[in-house]
């Protein structure tokens, strides 16, 4: 039997984060201070990734967004969020993904 109930979808957002080009250190306390400037009032951070950018080993991190009602996000305030990390954190690009998430009722 085929259930007819609507499934709820979200938004998901991963920001992709490498080390300063200059220091070689992961700034997570200022990426996180963008996403305060943002108004972003809730987000998840994998700190232990290890990246690779120009045959190179680096620590990155990655910060996960989910769009809520409350939050409100959309693309176009992603990409200036992106933006901003980019300029904040030196870094080359900060790798930007978007997905749609099905909900578990």
């Amino acid at each position: 039997m085929i259930n007819d109930k609507r499934q709820n979808t979200i938004t998901k957002y991963k920001f992709y984060i490498g080390w300063n080009n200059q220091t070689h250190k992961r700034e997570i306390k200022k990426a996180i201070s963008v996403l305060n400037d943002f108004k972003v009032l809730g987000f998840n951070l994998n700190k232990n990734m290890l990246g690779y950018w120009d045959n190179t080993q680096e620590s990155s991190f990655i910060i996960e967004v989910i769009n809520t009602e409350d939050i409100n996000l959309n693309d176009s305030i992603i990409r200036d969020i992106k933006l901003k990390l980019e300029s904040v954190l030196k870094q080359f690009l900060v790798l930007t993904t978007k997905e749609e998430v099905i909900l578990i009722n």
